[in-house]
This record gives C-alpha cells, sequence and structure tokens, in this order.
C-alpha cells in the first residue's frame, strides 16, 4: 500500500517502500507541544504549558526519552517552555510543527513550512530532521516541501479516518520510504487493524481501560504514544470548545497520572523506550 491519495498511486514516479521498523517492543513517546487543543479554538492560548514542570519531573524520574515537536508560535509566546525542556534530564528531541487554524485551502503549506524552519534554526542554533503537520493532515504534495527544506523524515500519518480531515486507513503503519523525496514517514501507530484507534492519551482517556489493555498486553508491537499537554491538564477555555470536543477533553480528567501509569504499565511489560529520531537514522542505514 501506498501513502499516496487515489489520484498519485498509478504514477510511476512517485515511488515509496515499506519498512519495518529497527527494533520490536519499542515505545516511542512524542509530544505536540501547541496552544491549548491545538485547532480546535479558533484563538490561541496557552494555559496547558503553565504544567511543563509536571512533565519535567515525570521524565527525570524515569529517563525514558521524549521526542517533542514544537509549534513554533511557542518559541515566540513561551520561549521559557522551550528552554525548561531542553535544559532538563530527560532525553529530549525537538522537530519543528507548525499549527494553523486556517483551512487547508486557505494555508500556503510552503510557507508554513519554510517559517517554522527558520524559526527552529533561530531558537535552537542547528537545522531540524523531523516535521510533524497539525492534525496529522499531510498530503502527498506537502512532502516536496519538506525536501526542499532538507528534511529527512515526517511523522504525521495516522492510518485511520477522521471525518473531515482525511481517510488513511489504508495507509501503511510502518515506517514508508518515498524515494522521489527521499523522506521517511513515521506514522501514528493504531490499536490494531481492526480497531484503528491512534495510540495516543487523549484516546485513552476518552476510551478508557479497554484501550489501555490493548495497547500494554503485547510487548512485542512498536508503538507511536502521542501526548499534547492539554492532555495532562484541562485548560479553562475547554468551555469555548464545541458541546462534542468538551465533552471529550472533559472525560477522564486525570491525564498525568494517566501518562504516568501508562508508561508505568509499558515498562512492566518489558517495552523499550526510543525517540523517532534513532529511529529515523537505523532504518536509513537500511536503506
Amino acid at each position: 500500500m501506498s501513502l499516496e491519495d487515489n489520484s498519485r498511486r498509478d504514477d510511476p514516479s512517485t515511488k515509496s517502500r515499506e519498512l519495518s521498523w529497527p527494533t520490536t517492543g519499542t515505545v516511542y513517546l512524542t509530544l505536540d507541544l501547541e496552544c491549548d487543543f491545538g485547532t480546535a479554538l479558533t484563538k490561541n492560548t496557552y494555559e496547558a504549558l503553565d504544567h511543563v514542570d509536571e512533565v519535567v519531573s515525570l521524565l527525570e524520574g524515569t529517563d525514558i526519552p521524549l521526542t517533542c515537536f514544537v509549534q513554533t508560535e511557542v518559541l515566540d509566546e513561551r520561549p521559557e517552555v522551550g528552554e525548561r525542556l531542553r535544559s532538563c534530564g530527560a532525553t529530549v528531541e525537538f522537530h519543528p510543527h507548525s499549527h494553523t487554524h486556517s483551512t487547508r485551502e486557505a494555508t500556503s503549506i510552503a510557507n508554513e513550512i519554510g517559517h517554522s524552519t527558520r524559526r527552529y534554526r533561530e531558537f535552537f542554533g542547528r537545522d531540524p530532521v523531523g516535521y510533524r503537520f497539525p492534525n496529522g493532515n499531510v498530503r502527498p504534495s506537502d512532502y516536496r516541501h519538506l525536501s526542499t527544506h532538507g528534511y529527512r523524515f515526517d511523522a504525521s500519518v495516522f492510518p485511520t479516518w477522521r471525518p473531515g480531515h482525511f481517510d488513511k486507513r489504508d495507509a501503511p503503519t510502518v515506517p514508508t520510504y518515498m524515494s522521489q523525496f527521499d523522506i521517511l514517514e513515521l506514522p501514528f501507530t493504531v490499536a490494531s487493524s481492526r480497531l484503528p484507534i491512534p495510540t495516543g492519551l487523549s484516546y485513552c482517556r476518552l476510551f478508557g481501560r479497554p484501550l489501555t489493555y490493548i495497547l500494554t498486553r503485547d510487548s512485542r508491537r512498536n508503538i507511536v504514544f502521542n501526548f499534547h499537554l492539554h492532555d495532562l491538564v484541562t485548560p479553562e477555555t475547554v468551555s469555548d470548545l464545541s458541546p462534542l470536543y468538551r465533552a471529550i477533553y472533559r472525560r477522564n480528567d486525570h491525564g498525568l497520572s494517566l501518562l504516568r501509569d501508562m508508561l508505568d504499565a509499558f515498562q512492566d511489560a518489558g517495552f523499550d523506550f526510543d525517540t523517532l529520531g534513532n529511529a529515523h537514522t537505523a532504518l536509513r542505514e537500511t536503506l
């Protein structure tokens, strides 16, 4: 199967190659460091970022590595948050994560990627390697823009269906190398092929114990486990969400303890932990 949409699947110039994850039984913990509730609000707020020290304490107490995709607006609005994560004793890898409230049709993806890349270089003093699109809404043409700016991997694809955004239920759940762009796609993982629920803390809050059991029962699988700071605490702006999202984010409102329990459960089950950056490096060696 391919990451390409129907209009490109038969294009002979579009070549992709599915790969195996470099190890088995590994959890890749990722954080989208962004505004409260992502694009669910029309105005960016950053209340949840006040709790970054709680994440730092958790990471320092476990030595679990973290891959952080930072919405570069955070570096302007709350630069101390980026510095706090960067300076903590845990292993933290930063990669750009652009975020916009505009619709895809009203957004210049080239400008979004260009701006976040420049801002990343200014703040961290080095070139970025990986990228993540907001809401997982990446399209085949986007990889060309990433390639132009020197990116080596993307980590955006949800192999599932999100009404109004995308339908990628036929996308690979394993890394995919796109030779025409020299980019690796490191997708989100899902609970199972029959239950394509993304493996993230927000979904664990929504579905509770049945999902957490599924994720921890087989230590031979690989899991990209994602969270946001607004998954750990519920900002007051939850009242500004639509009724559906308000109900979702108020369910199981103990995200920090749930994250701690999930990490403990992964460790007790025998999982290892690594960063997506290390996975990318190992995969490059196989190409």
